[in-house]
């Protein structure tokens, strides 16, 4: 019938729209936005790939090389936010809120994402977001600059 043609062709339509939204984040593309990750146990093995993530004034610690700094430091119990509205209705990593706000006062880490570029237009190029920012080395970092 007509409407089983539809409902089909209508089914056809949204899997090849994933198929198109999966490709914009292969590997030969370098996506907006890095995507949230869930905590990772470190093993044996990966320990030779560990970095030190130095928290001015709160704490040190490591994590693994291209981390991304939001989930090293909440799986450390560092405190990331700034306000309760931030604690309770922050993106959960997407890049879209700007509550992560940290300034990286040195060290390696990913450039800036286009979500990063547009949330923190108006700060300095050291204000990054932490989740979207992956360490690479031995990093030092400022927790909420702008208190």
């Amino acid at each position: 019938s007509q409407l089983s043609i539809m409902f089909t062709l209508r089914n056809f339509a949204l899997v090849a729209l994933g198929a198109c939204a999966a490709d914009a984040f292969s590997a030969s593309n370098v996506p907006l936005l890095r995507p949230a990750t869930t905590s990772r146990a470190v093993s044996a093995v990966s320990s030779l790939n560990m970095v030190k993530v130095n928290v001015e004034g709160v704490k040190e610690f490591q994590t693994e090389k291209e981390e991304i700094l939001r989930t090293a430091m909440l799986d450390n119990k560092v405190e990331l936010y700034y306000t309760l509205k931030g604690k309770a209705f922050n993106c959960n990593g997407g890049g879209q809120c700007g509550t992560c706000k940290v300034e990286l006062v040195k060290g390696n880490v990913t450039p800036r994402t286009a979500a990063e570029n547009k949330l923190l237009s108006g700060s300095p190029p050291s204000f990054r977001l932490a989740c979207q920012t992956c360490v690479m080395g031995d990093v030092v970092v400022r927790n909420k600059p702008d208190a």
